[in-house]
């Protein structure tokens, strides 16, 4: 099989396992919620999945992103990850704070429900989860890339423990997608840009799931 056959049979597989991860159903509030809920809690706990990166072809993560010996160039998709994680943490970004910020931002100013800073018993608690995130070229041939990104959500009420509103929204790697493409080496080579992408990206779906509340 011919080196191009290869890479789009590979990127097609990555990009249906996006899509079929992004599967999900949502619940409304039911209009009695509504009524009673009328302040919420965001939990500091956030669970974060696999990351995702697919970058252009014939390019390193791990030279890309300062790592060592064989895990520079190795190549293998597992490796590189490991790569762009240890970047993520040397240089102090957390996708999970990030969510977690830019929707607590979202809602607030909404104003649709209130915002309890302080763990209270009494209300109930939205628990955010972040399935994948990561970067992704926008096609087989680009050296563009954009943000690939998961967010859930779900609110749970203090009394009966069930959960009364879920929402998941998603962005894929696509020239369709909502966020600016950057130069692959551009944004590699400077975390700031890596963290301000993905707050762009956590800032765009948080908005998105706040709407649905």
């Amino acid at each position: 099989m011919y080196p191009f056959q290869a890479t789009t049979k590979v990127m097609s597989a990555i990009l249906m396992a996006l899509v079929i991860s992004g599967c999900a159903t949502s619940q409304k509030m039911s209009s009695e919620d509504k009524q009673k809920i009328k302040s919420t809690q965001i939990s500091q706990s956030v669970d974060k999945g696999q990351v995702f990166l697919l970058t252009p072809g014939g390019s390193s993560a791990g030279l890309m992103f300062g790592a060592a010996g064989a895990l520079a160039t190795s190549g293998s998709q597992a490796n590189e990850q490991t790569t762009f994680l240890d970047y993520l943490k040397r240089n102090d970004i957390s996708i999970e704070k990030i969510v977690q910020q830019e929707f607590e931002s979202a809602l607030r100013a909404s104003g649709k429900l209130a915002v309890v800073s302080a763990p209270d018993a009494s209300v109930p608690t939205i628990k955010l989860s972040i399935p994948q995130y990561g970067f992704g070229v926008t096609h087989l041939l680009s050296s563009n890339v954009v943000p690939v990104l998961q967010i859930k959500g779900e609110m749970i009420d203090a009394s009966s423990g069930k959960v009364v509103w879920s929402a998941s929204d998603r962005m894929l790697p696509s020239i369709a997608s909502p966020m600016d493409a950057m130069e692959w080496k551009q944004l590699a080579g400077d975390p700031k840009q890596v963290e301000e992408q993905l707050r762009k990206a956590s800032k765009y779906l948080s908005n998105k799931l706040v709407q649905s509340l």
